[in-house]
């Protein structure tokens, strides 16, 4: 894969594999909104852990993630609220990433205009691990730079 294929978002059949979990974090400056977004990795006959991890670095890019190991970016206004459902824009020109059961706690803070830590690990995470095999998970995928990360917050209106 170059670079250029890079700046290609993923569309909707890779998406809808991708797991997105919410959570709220409670930091020194207050609450922080947080969405893990991973993928339990190749699960037909023709996908391969590297084309998982290709498709989560194409993901990255089209966020504007940076690397997990420095300061998270700013990465504007990506979260789209309405009616209790959660969208996240990735920077396709014609889907957004449904952000499915979001937390209550989540959705009061993203919509009061709080900010939302995305953290994004491109190594496949199985959709059966326990919290604390998730916590090893991403601590060994930090340190082998497969974390990516950046900070958002809802838009005021719902189009893209």
């Amino acid at each position: 894969m170059t670079a250029a294929d890079l700046d290609i978002p993923p569309g909707p059949g890779f998406v809808i594999g991708v797991t997105a979990a919410t959570g709220v974090h409670l930091t020194q400056a207050g609450e922080m909104a947080q969405l893990l977004i991973t993928h339990p990795g190749p699960r037909r006959a023709i996908e391969t852990v590297e084309d998982i991890e290709d498709g989560m670095r194409r993901l990255a890019t089209g966020l504007r993630l940076g690397p997990g190991l420095v300061e998270p970016p700013t990465i504007g206004p990506r979260l789209m609220i309405r009616r209790g459902l959660a969208a996240l824009d990735y920077g396709h020109d014609g889907y957004v990433m449904a952000i499915p059961s979001p937390l209550h706690g989540w959705l009061q803070l993203v919509t009061s205009g709080g900010p939302c830590r995305i953290c994004l690990v491109t190594a496949p995470l199985a959709l059966t691990a326990t919290q604390t095999e998730t916590d090893a998970h991403i601590r060994s995928s930090l340190a082998r730079g497969q974390v990516l990360w950046g900070t958002t917050h809802a838009r005021r209106r719902w189009s893209l």
